[in-house]
């Protein structure tokens, strides 16, 4: 969680589009925002040839890098027989990300019957989110990661965003659009987990919302075709606080500053 717009690459470089966490990806249908990586292995075949992000020029050259540490090289080969390689490099990273997940938070516990697990107004706030149907799109274990939807569904998203922010379209504004140039893709993207979210600032895939109060009165504004009361927003805010979880059995917490 580097809480960063864009995250940076090598040289300094930033990438143009809001990197999604990496904890509990493997419960997401495909990986990235516009859903180019069907399994967890293919997402991470993409960040060490980006030039942005980590700019190698093959695997041929990583596996030549990786062998040349012979302790790493000799327990790789103990797991990887073959050596190293495009498929074995990735595959080794996916199986490292599925242990990312942060279970057991206040939502987790509620729903095994924990009633005291969340406040009254937390749980007020559950109820608020399903009313103004959140839990259509940000479903599942991970409370999202299950479908692409449209950004603006009940209003234009990316107008509004040019004339208030003054943010013309980039190409990662397109969505699922980039991959299947299918009209009706423009501006549709993965949901994104709602698990830690409120660790995991700035909001959406242009990283333009710092606070979850903003992100949540701009969802419904826009998703949804309603304005949420600020008493609301503040019931749905904490509701959204009890899904931060635990990793390797202690609390996520993140020292990040806004």
């Amino acid at each position: 969680m580097d809480n960063k717009q864009y995250s940076e690459g090598i040289k300094g470089q930033k990438g143009g589009i809001n990197a999604p966490t990496s904890f509990n990806a493997v419960f997401n249908f495909v990986q990235f925002w516009d859903g180019r990586a069907e399994t967890l292995a293919a997402q991470a075949g993409g960040p060490p040839l980006n030039p942005v992000e980590m700019g190698s020029a093959s695997f041929d050259e990583i596996s030549a890098r990786l062998a040349a540490d012979a302790a790493f090289s000799k327990a790789f080969c103990q797991v990887y027989p073959q050596g190293f390689s495009e498929a074995t490099i990735t595959d080794a990273i996916a199986e490292y990300e599925k242990t990312l997940l942060t279970p057991n938070s206040p939502f987790d516990r509620y729903l095994k019957g924990d009633a005291e697990a969340l406040t009254a107004e937390q749980q007020e706030g559950y109820a608020l989110f399903k009313a103004y149907n959140c839990a259509t799109c940000h479903a599942g274990e991970n409370m999202g990661g299950l479908s692409y939807e449209m950004m603006g569904q009940r209003a234009d998203y990316f107008k509004d965003r040019e004339v208030n922010v003054k943010s013309g379209l980039t190409d990662a504004d397109n969505g699922r659009w980039a991959q299947t140039k299918v009209e009706r893709d423009r501006y549709r993207f993965k949901t994104p987990t709602l698990r830690n979210v409120a660790l995991t600032w700035p909001y959406y895939h242009d990283g333009s919302v710092q606070t979850l109060d903003e992100a949540v009165t701009m969802m419904a504004r826009y998703q949804t075709g309603r304005e949420m009361k600020p008493e609301e927003v503040t019931k749905v805010v904490g509701f959204l606080q009890t899904l931060t979880g635990e990793y390797n059995g202690q609390p996520l917490t993140n020292t990040n500053k806004r």
